[in-house]
């Protein structure tokens, strides 16, 4: 950004895997030891507890069985259970652990309290029968897959239940024979999870040595604003994010004894926790009657930080 000068004129394949899971949906549990079994899986093993790791009261999330229309509808109960599993490995990274959310099963739930009642019969040692304490289903996920021959659209929705207000929400639209399926569920996944739990982002951007930005800020799917340093910190820069990946800004204040006002869309390209962001940005600084226009460029880095946002 120049200085003003005055005058006067951005396993399985993965659609194997897909199928398996969703015709897994479709087959009855036929004995109790199935039924231990699936009990003993990571994504039942939040739902009941009985142990020191329960005294930080987790909080649970459900993926409820998502809808699907069109002819390949049966991918839409596979991308459910995907959900369900990629979202468990996602929480067990200690780098999340502090979010205090686990996976809770919900789609057989039923399941789960036959057992725990037939457990009371005689047929089974009262004194190794599991004692029931259920983690709160504080969020639950719907979602809604509609295919066609060619195209897959994905609409996830996150409901905080005990107010009944939408949390977090994910779309994607994609070709399931040339983009991978894979990909977009832990695209989705660390999405809802910023959402639900976000993290803080230091953005460090820059246009030439005069306007620099180095700042912190609460997630970066939401609205969010900040001030660059020095003699710049009279202009307040706006974002409004479209999605993790891009969005649109403004500017505007005082600053070397000009006004100034410009604004421009911005793009994130991630790669693990960093990305690289560039910006189109132009502004014009004006001085009384005269004005200069400027056609900059803001680049820079958004890093993911380890520490949660603020409470609040």
């Amino acid at each position: 950004m120049q200085l003003p000068v005055v005058d006067d004129a951005g396993l399985c394949r993965p659609m194997a895997r897909v199928l398996c899971a969703a015709a897994a949906s479709f087959v009855s549990l036929p004995a109790i030891l199935t039924i231990l079994l699936i009990l003993a899986m990571p994504a039942f093993s939040p739902l009941l507890s009985g142990g020191v790791a329960m005294a930080a009261s987790p909080m649970g999330l459900g993926f409820q069985r998502f809808t699907a229309t069109g002819p390949q509808d049966v991918l839409g109960r596979g991308i459910s259970d995907m959900l369900d599993t990629d979202m468990v490995a996602l929480l067990n990274d200690p780098a999340n652990r502090d979010c205090r959310l686990v996976v809770r099963e919900v789609k057989r739930i039923d399941d789960v309290l036959k057992e725990l009642e037939l457990q009371k019969s005689p047929l089974f040692d009262q004194s190794t029968r599991v004692i029931p304490n259920f983690v709160e289903l504080r969020y639950s996920a719907a979602g809604h897959v509609t295919t066609t021959e060619t195209s897959m659209a994905i609409d996830i929705r996150i409901t905080d239940t005990r107010s009944g207000k939408q949390v977090a929400s994910f779309e994607a639209t994609l070709d399931p024979e040339k983009e991978d399926i894979l990909q977009t569920i832990d695209k989705a996944v660390k999405s809802i999870l910023d959402q639900i739990c976000p993290r803080t982002h230091r953005l460090q951007l820059s246009v030439g040595p005069y306007f620099v930005i180095d700042a912190e800020v609460c997630g970066i799917d939401k609205p969010f604003q900040v001030r660059p340093k020095g003699q710049f910190g009279g202009v307040l820069v706006k974002f409004t994010p479209a999605s993790r990946e891009a969005g649109s800004f403004t500017e505007a204040g005082r600053a070397y004894g000009a006004v100034w006002n410009g604004s421009g869309n911005y793009t994130i390209r991630w790669s693990g926790d960093s990305g690289a962001f560039r910006a189109s940005n132009p502004n014009t600084a004006r001085v009384g009657a005269g004005s200069s226009k400027n056609n900059d460029v803001m680049t820079g880095t958004v890093t993911r930080l380890a520490k949660l946002c603020p409470a609040g």
